[in-house]
């Protein structure tokens, strides 16, 4: 099974420029078997086939972090696929997060809140190679807290969903 292994974030990729500052970055990759595919349709085959015990922690999380301002999500939501045959727009959702930037090559979401405020790259080089990076802007002492509570699962889940996506031939 092929596995995500960590990497550098790819000087081509315009995640450095989506936050005013990054206190916290990490990359994974995996080699592309598609070069062609279309950069949704990889976001999708990354991100929108989440195991079961994932949903079920998300939801666990949801729950915990809702009395401190966080947005949470609901098993129903994480079970929705994402639509890969509609034109996204800037500002539009793609799966549970908003879309900041589209481009052939890359595509880069998240969430503002608070706390902190992250983004998520999918971006596809022509090594062929797909690298998923994920960069925080923490905001309080809340969000630095919050965000090393949950750096170790985070870490974990990137590369299993990433490494998923690879093994089942989606990407």
């Amino acid at each position: 099974m092929p596995n995500a292994t960590p990497a550098q974030l790819p000087p081509e990729s315009r995640l450095r420029d989506s936050l005013p500052r990054t206190d916290y970055l990490d990359s994974f990759e995996v080699p592309s078997r598609i070069p062609e595919q279309d950069i949704v349709v990889i976001y999708a085959a990354a991100l929108g086939h989440l195991p079961k015990v994932f949903k079920q922690l998300l939801v666990v999380r949801s729950h915990l972090v809702k009395p401190f301002g966080i947005a949470g999500v609901s098993y129903g939501g994480l079970a929705r696929p994402i639509d890969t045959g509609r034109s996204y727009a800037i500002g539009d959702k793609i799966g549970r997060w908003t879309l900041f930037a589209k481009h052939r090559d890359e595509l880069i979401t998240g969430a503002n809140d608070r706390h902190l405020d992250f983004r998520v790259s999918v971006f596809r080089d022509a090594w062929p190679r797909i690298v998923l990076s994920t960069a925080v802007m923490t905001h309080n002492a809340f969000g630095r807290a919050y965000l090393a509570t949950i750096l170790p699962f985070h870490r974990f889940g990137v590369a299993k969903l990433l490494g998923d996506a690879s093994a089942a031939g989606r990407i």
